[in-house]
């Protein structure tokens, strides 16, 4: 009996396992993510141009920040810009300035799309995003 129990699981449990395995990758490859595009952020001053590659970007004037800003009105840590399923957007994090949106002052979070002027302290900056 105990013989019968040990030949099965010595072919049983490696089949198992490379079932486990194989469902584990079509999984992964069925939950594709938005794809990112070509955004980009713009400084129209300086002609600067700021590439958005990851999901998550940001935006401060820490060195740990994505985006670097050297402004002394600019926060360590200013902001966000998100890609989400549904579009981009930006998110104020707790910045003394704030953000501005086309001029005006956004409450935690905003959706952005081509052309929009994103203004973090006196540092303003341009989104476009080729797929909009």
């Amino acid at each position: 009996m105990l013989e019968d129990v040990l030949y099965i699981s010595r072919y049983a449990l490696p089949a198992l396992a490379l079932i486990i395995f194989f469902s584990c990758i079509v999984a992964l490859l069925r939950r594709r993510p938005p794809s990112l595009g070509s955004a980009k952020l713009i400084n129209p001053e300086t002609k600067e141009t700021y590439q958005l590659i990851t999901r998550e970007t940001s935006i401060g004037r820490n060195k740990n920040c994505d985006i670097i800003l050297f402004h002394p009105t600019v926060s360590r840590l200013h902001a966000v810009v998100v890609c989400a399923k549904d579009g981009w957007y930006v998110t104020d994090v707790k910045s003394q300035a704030g953000v501005l949106l086309n001029g005006k002052k956004i409450e935690k979070k905003a959706g952005i799309k081509t052309g929009d002027r994103l203004t973090f302290g006196a540092v303003t900056l341009t989104f476009e995003n080729l797929q909009d």
